[in-house]
């Protein structure tokens, strides 16, 4: 079902599309959703449905305790979900960014999971991070490098919930 290689081609080809279409642009999940969610079919099964943004598909939108959610990818059972995973793809200024993102999904985690609907992420980050100054947006202005004390507190947010 999963298979490392697939995996990493699905990154090298988001990462591509990183680089044609820029850093804001939804082209650059699509070939990694569309690994995603056809590892997950296999795993769930044709009594499933898998919602993603793909070229045939879309996200799911799922009620939270506190907000609707756009999903990125989600698994339904008929019309309830019953399993929600959310994909980060870091791929700069990673440090000036890392609370806040920390903190939208940690708050992502428990509007979904609030509700008995178990909530992942998958997070892909460089270990070799450009920073970006807002002005040359081409050019890094330096290069941070992504080490244990970072990836930490996602492990440990992985072992919250049950």
């Amino acid at each position: 079902m999963y298979n490392e290689k697939d995996l990493l081609k699905a990154v090298k080809s988001s990462f591509q599309k990183y680089k044609e279409f820029g850093a804001i642009s939804t082209q650059k999940l699509i070939p990694l959703h569309n690994y995603i969610s056809t590892t997950l079919q296999k795993i769930w099964g044709s009594k499933y449905e898998i919602y993603f943004m793909g070229k045939n598909s879309k996200e799911a939108t799922v009620k939270g305790k506190y907000y609707p959610k756009d999903i990125d990818i989600a698994v339904f059972k008929g019309k309830k979900p019953v399993f929600c995973l959310g994909i980060k793809f870091i791929t700069s200024n990673y440090k000036q960014n890392a609370n806040n993102c920390f903190e939208n999904m940690m708050g992502e985690t428990a509007n979904i999971q609030a509700n008995q609907i178990p909530y992942a992420h998958i997070i892909i980050m460089r270990y070799e991070t450009p920073y970006y100054k807002k002005n040359n947006s081409n050019i890094p202005d330096k290069i941070e490098i992504i080490g244990e004390k970072d990836i930490t507190k996602y492990l440990k947010l992985i072992y919250d919930t049950p």
